[in-house]
């Protein structure tokens, strides 16, 4: 069992982990940082954002209180709003960092921000790089990261459990090195997550195969108070392939840029459920689509670009573009065959306006965070904003009480073993959870559905109970455990959601 010890750990290097690990190694330049990944460095969600991100940058024609307001009405009444105006006055700077860490956002011909306009926002403000915002920017900051001396990568390790000292303060975690099959142990004064979502729990998600929410799962091993995980936010235009795990973002923009929604007949159905049609927020539009393959039992209705001019939908979304060409879709005369994917999980690990969890020695930053930003339904391009401010937020913080924090001391750790033949098992049954989830507890699910998702994951849970030891160690076993404990949190949440408010959450229309 090897030990590898730091100052500081950051758990996941998307957007949030990479710019905390800057910020914090630009305030304490003599500290080590130790980074873990579970796959390489650039495997994140934040790779695969297209849209863009949120940011005022004209008060002439936009302002700050639009953005607030169009966030807080997209949030449904559960957004904080003294964090809302945190990360939105905030912005424009964290922009700035990134420019000068070498983004190059796309600009108009007169040298502004060429602002995109996507659903919810009452302006066009969301600044991108192409259709793979997530890709540049990442790109950026690990060139930056990677250009500290303090700051150190370990790719390939699947964390399992935060160790705590005697006093119940967060000195740890273990790791099992996806490479060697060894077990190793990093030791520092405090835990940074940011392990992103858990959009695997499902069936059909954007989301890379890393997202099995394991931040989220270690926290509430520890006791950490978790909130809203109910509200997991689906992507409604999803490129729909069958039997494919995780499928291809078409870009909120798109539908910004005036592509139409279409059922098998043809029909622009989405204004049927809210008079903004296809600018409706995400909740709205994939609910919308969510109930018209419930009522005609299709697998995906249709993103229409016919009639949009097909020289500036090239130039404006280049990737999408070469993805669809890949896939024989002409944009001239095909429609694009979409479906909701679970796309953003919403709420996480409770957290303050500076990332801390309820668990001393233990922050959390980014998607498995839940800061209060976004309440039901995140506004679209508020994600990657979010994980920059509070990675900023935090490592602020951390500075100025660095002091406060003692070295890692003695931490209990299991006597993990390594165990790998029951693994076709478990996989198996991860299999079931996905189908479970997409079928029973997606976005639109009623009381009935919920029920019968609990109890159907509590039976998969018995199909393994006789397999699953604490201290027995695989890949497979901890996605297993990682993702039946997130789904269990999101069905419950949602029920209990549910019995609140008194309301059905099938989708009628107006």
């Amino acid at each position: 069992m090897q030990n590898k010890n730091s100052e500081i750990i950051v758990i996941g290097s998307g957007i949030a982990g990479l710019s905390f690990a800057i910020n914090i190694a630009k305030r304490i330049p003599d500290c080590t940082i130790n980074v873990i990944t579970k796959s390489e460095v650039a495997l994140s969600n934040s790779n695969f954002a297209q849209g863009g991100i949120a940011v005022v940058t004209n008060l002439v024609k936009d302002s700050y209180e639009a953005h607030i307001q169009d966030t807080l009405a997209s949030g449904g009444g559960l957004s904080k709003p003294s964090i809302v105006k945190l990360v939105v006055e905030t912005a424009y700077d964290r922009l700035k960092e990134l420019v000068e860490y070498g983004v190059e956002f796309n600009h108009t011909p007169n040298g502004e921000f060429d602002l995109a306009l996507e659903g919810g926002h009452s302006q066009h403000r969301v600044v991108h790089a192409f259709d793979n915002t997530g890709e540049h920017v990442v790109k950026s900051l690990i060139l930056k990261a990677k250009s500290i001396p303090n700051i150190q990568f370990f790719e390939n390790r699947f964390c399992i459990d935060l160790l705590k000292n005697t006093e119940g303060a967060v000195k740890g975690t273990s790791v099992l090195n996806l490479q060697t099959k060894e077990i190793e142990i990093y030791k520092a004064k405090l835990v940074i997550l940011a392990s992103g979502g858990s959009g695997q729990v499902y069936k059909h998600t954007t989301n890379p195969d890393v997202a099995t929410g394991d931040g989220v799962a270690m926290g509430m091993k520890l006791g950490a108070l978790v909130a809203n995980l109910n509200f997991i936010q689906f992507h409604p235009t999803a490129l729909y392939e069958e039997n494919k795990p995780r499928l291809d973002l078409l870009t909120e923009a798109i539908r910004g840029f005036g592509a139409y929604i279409r059922n098998k007949e043809g029909k622009r159905f989405v204004f049927d459920y809210d008079p903004r049609g296809e600018l409706a927020t995400r909740d709205i539009v994939s609910k919308a689509i969510f109930s018209e393959l419930r009522k005609s039992g299709d697998a995906c209705v249709y993103l229409d670009c016919k009639h949009l001019n097909t020289k500036d939908f090239n130039e404006k979304f280049p990737q999408t573009t070469k993805n669809l060409h890949s896939k024989n879709i002409d944009i001239t005369k095909d429609l694009i065959p979409i479906v909701p994917a679970a796309h953003y999980q919403c709420g996480g690990l409770k957290v303050d306006e500076v990332g801390q969890t309820t668990v001393k020695g233990l922050f959390a930053i980014g998607e498995c965070a839940e800061t209060g930003l976004h309440g039901v339904n995140r506004l679209a391009s508020n994600s990657l904003l979010e994980g920059l401010v509070f990675a900023h937020e935090s490592a602020e913080y951390i500075a100025k009480h660095y002091s406060d924090y003692s070295n890692a001391s003695t931490v209990e750790i299991p006597n993990y073993q390594l165990e790998e033949s029951n693994d076709a098992q478990f996989i198996k049954e991860i299999n079931q959870l996905r189908n479970t989830m997409t079928k029973f507890a997606t976005i639109s699910s009623s009381l009935e559905d919920l029920d019968t998702a609990i109890e159907a994951l509590n039976d998969i849970n018995k199909q393994v109970e006789l397999l699953n030891n604490d201290n027995q160690i695989s890949e497979q076993r901890l996605i297993f455990n990682n993702l039946l404990v997130n789904a269990l949190a999101i069905t419950k949440f949602k029920r209990l959601h549910f019995l609140n408010t008194n309301k059905n959450h099938t989708f009628e229309k107006h």
